[in-house]
């Protein structure tokens, strides 16, 4: 049997966003090593292979993550793990880490703030917030302070990255975390699974369309992070089929429809199992078989959406029962220069 080798050189992401002006793209170039499930037999030359070329959309920071960042990520799971923190709260940790500090150890802050996760004097002392594993127990069991750890907070297994993150963090731009929970859930799948980060096909933005399409996914999930306000275009905060709008404009395929009902109206209906990246879902049907919310597929199973006041555009999973959802391609009625974009 292969000895599993220690983490070592991981992964390069190159990025490039365009929220608010900026782009960012994620491409894993290395592979993730030690427990992610790499032997000394699989890659000896610690190189990606051609097969494992995935892409992953988050927030509006360019980040490289390197051999220290990787570790301080793996740091940060591997604590919750020996807390048994499910799987759901060490993605909650990695997006907050990644959003603080972009998993740095950090020996400066804002005021008094340091470490991985700009905890505050109060949470402990120096050497205590500048040790990431310390750092990182704090964040799931409390401060020293009787400050709240992820662990102590009522009802956060049903919460979303953002809600979870901030009732511990008292962030200042709370909708920030949300950005960061693709990247994050990809590193917590490489930990705690058997898979190596670079072939790990759980990215959100893994294998989209080399086409219009494509482009399309790309402009929404760059949105992540961004607040929902009902009747938003973007680009700073987006309703549900604003978001839908202001993509397919960016893609350089403006609509002539603005809602969720009209765009239902302009679709074509598909069974479950016949969506495409690209596709439309339409809930909160009508009695008149209209539709009153729409997401974006970004390939089955897994959408994009602007939900609903209060929260962030993000991604969701979905199942469709074909009675409270419906899925949909758009017709080349629905956009401005008549012409289909085929999925």
């Amino acid at each position: 049997m292969a000895r599993k080798l220690p983490l070592r050189v991981v992964v390069a992401l190159v990025a490039v966003l365009t929220i608010l002006g900026v782009g960012l793209v994620l491409v894993p170039a290395m592979m993730m090593m030690s427990i992610a499930g790499v032997s000394e037999d699989d890659a000896t030359d610690g190189t990606l292979s051609a097969a494992c070329t995935p892409v992953s959309q988050t927030g509006n920071t360019d980040v490289a993550l390197d051999k220290a960042q990787l570790a301080n990520a793996q740091t940060v799971i591997e604590t919750g793990v020996t807390l048994k923190v499910p799987s759901e709260g060490l993605v909650v940790a990695v997006a907050t880490a990644l959003q603080e500090s972009t998993l740095r150890n950090l020996e400066y802050g804002d005021r008094d703030s340091l470490g991985l996760f700009q905890q505050r004097a109060g949470w402990g002392s120096v050497a205590a917030r500048t040790d990431p594993a310390t750092a990182s127990r704090m964040f799931y069991t409390g401060g020293r302070g009787g400050q709240p750890g992820l662990l102590d907070v009522t009802g956060w297994q049903s919460m979303d990255v953002t809600q979870a993150a901030q009732s511990v963090q008292r962030s200042a731009f709370p909708y920030a975390y949300a950005r960061w929970e693709s990247l994050a859930g990809s590193l917590v799948a490489s930990v705690v699974g058997d898979r190596a980060l670079g072939c790990d096909q759980n990215v959100v933005g893994a294998d989209l369309p080399d086409s219009v399409i494509g482009t399309f996914l790309r402009v929404a999930l760059e949105q992540q992070g961004a607040p929902y306000v009902w009747g938003a275009v973007g680009p700073a905060a987006f309703d549900c089929s604003g978001l839908v709008v202001y993509s397919w404009q960016k893609a350089g395929h403006p609509l002539r429809i603005r809602t969720a009902a009209q765009m239902y109206d302009n679709s074509t209906l598909l069974e479950p199992g016949q969506e495409k990246p690209g596709d439309l879902i339409f809930s909160a049907l009508g009695e008149r078989g209209s539709a009153g919310h729409v997401m974006i597929v970004v390939k089955p199973g897994t959408a994009v959406e602007a939900p609903k006041t209060g929260d962030v555009v993000k991604i969701i999973h979905y199942t469709v029962d074909n009675v409270h959802m419906k899925l949909g391609r758009l017709n080349a009625s629905a956009f401005a220069d008549d012409r289909a974009v085929a999925a």
